[in-house]
Order: structure tokens, then sequence, then C-alpha cells
């Protein structure tokens, strides 16, 4: 067991109480490079905000697309969950909810608050979504952050979010028995910004890297699932289907 001792002042300043935000994991003091900057996230964002829940039993089986939580994965959106809402949602949340390509989601609701932070970037809409004119929403779990491209580019930004380091320091944000992080403390981040080339170059190895990685499990995944097939048959039937 870890004992902790902390001077009231300094409590009743940071208005929090919980054990992480005290000692955290990983160090989240941030040292700038050499023709680096760092500014807090609102500054680089042309938005930031929840997206909008609709009524719980209220998903129709068509209509405007809407991405959950579960749409949230490590290599991206993914598209194969789909789940709708009316036109009539859709109009009262489109100024608050809506989502654009190249925006980020992050994960904002949840009962652990490990989960928070959780990160993905929509780089392109499916077919459907680009027919409907580009029509989409996120759910209120959801933070969306919009990258000015003036200032940072937007699959960097997600790199740098992504960081162990960035994301202790979003986990302090989490406030509440049942965590939850608010655009408003989200919005004062800092963020390390290289100079644009650099954002770039950083973006692509990124990408080139999680393609490597993600290509490799499927290889294992399919490698698994071969040789699973091939011990099933040989326990059900005796014989192995490669002799």
């Amino acid at each position: 067991m870890e004992i902790l001792l902390i001077d009231l002042p300094t409590v009743k300043e940071s208005g929090r109480l919980d054990f992480d935000f005290f000692s955290p994991s990983e160090e989240v003091e941030i040292t700038l490079a050499d023709g680096y900057k760092k500014d807090i996230l609102s500054n680089l964002c042309t938005h930031i905000g929840t997206g909008k829940t609709a009524p719980r039993n209220s998903y129709p089986d068509t209509g405007v697309r809407i991405l959950k939580v579960k749409n949230l994965q490590a290599n991206g959106v993914d598209w194969t969950p789909k789940f709708f809402v009316t036109e009539e949602f859709y109009a009262s949340a489109e100024k608050k909810a809506r989502v654009y390509e190249s925006d980020i989601l992050m994960l904002c609701s949840a009962h652990n608050k490990v989960y928070i932070g959780r990160v993905s970037i929509i780089t392109l809409f499916p077919r459907e979504v680009k027919e409907d004119n580009d029509r989409c929403l996120c759910v209120g779990e959801l933070i969306i952050i919009r990258a000015n491209p003036e200032y940072i580019v937007p699959e960097y930004l997600i790199t740098f979010l992504r960081l162990p380091i960035v994301q202790e320091q979003i986990r302090k944000m989490v406030k509440g028995q049942t965590a939850h992080l608010y655009p408003r403390d989200l919005k004062n981040l800092e963020v390390v910004i290289p100079p644009k080339k650099m954002q770039q170059e950083i973006a692509e190895m990124n990408a080139a890297a999680e393609a490597e990685y993600f290509a490799r499990i499927r290889t294992a995944i399919e490698d698994l699932d071969g040789n699973r097939a091939l011990i099933k048959n040989l326990i059900l039937t005796g014989n192995d289907a490669n002799r």
C-alpha cells in the first residue's frame, strides 16, 4: 500500500481528492525541443464539445448515421456497427453534434476512468454517409475535437493525444465518481507544436507504424484461427486435415 501526504492548501486549491491526481503513473512534465512551441488545445481547434445522445430506444433502423462509443477503435472509426437517428433528432442536434472528416473523437464518459481519453479520428466517411451529404452525428459520451489545420495537422494531434504522458494529463482532468471528462477542462490541455513539416512527418511515421502493427495483428489472428481449426479437427475426428 502506498500512502501520500498532501498538505491541505494544495488539496483545497486543486479541488481533488483522488489518489491518481496526486500520484500519476507517468511523468507529466514535457520539455520543449528547440524550435517547438506549446499552446492550449482550444487555441489550436475550431471546435471542442460533446455530441448529443438520442433518447433511449429511439434509434431507428434507418435515418441519419450517428457514431457511438462502440464505433471507436484503436485503428480508427469502425463503421460496421450502424446506428441511426431520426431526421427530427438530427435537426435538433446538428449544430452541437455534427462531425466531419478529420474530426477527432475522444471518449469522455465511462464507468472506469482508465477508458477516458481514448481517441479515434474520422479519416473518410463511408459511401452511404457521403451520399447523405456527409451528414453524421456523435453521441454525448464523445468529445469532438476539430483541429484548425492552419495551426496543427489533425493526424499529428491524434498522435500527440495518444502519447502515454498526454493520456496521463487527460486522466488528471477526469472528475466525479462516474468518471467524466469535460470539454471546458480539456480545452486547457497543453499541446506541443513542432514546425508544420515535422508534424506531417510524425503523422506519416505514426500511420506507417500503426498500419504495420495492425497488419501483424490480423496475420496473428488468422494463424491462430487456422491452428485452432486444425486442433478441433484432431480432437473430434483424429484426422489431420493437412496430411
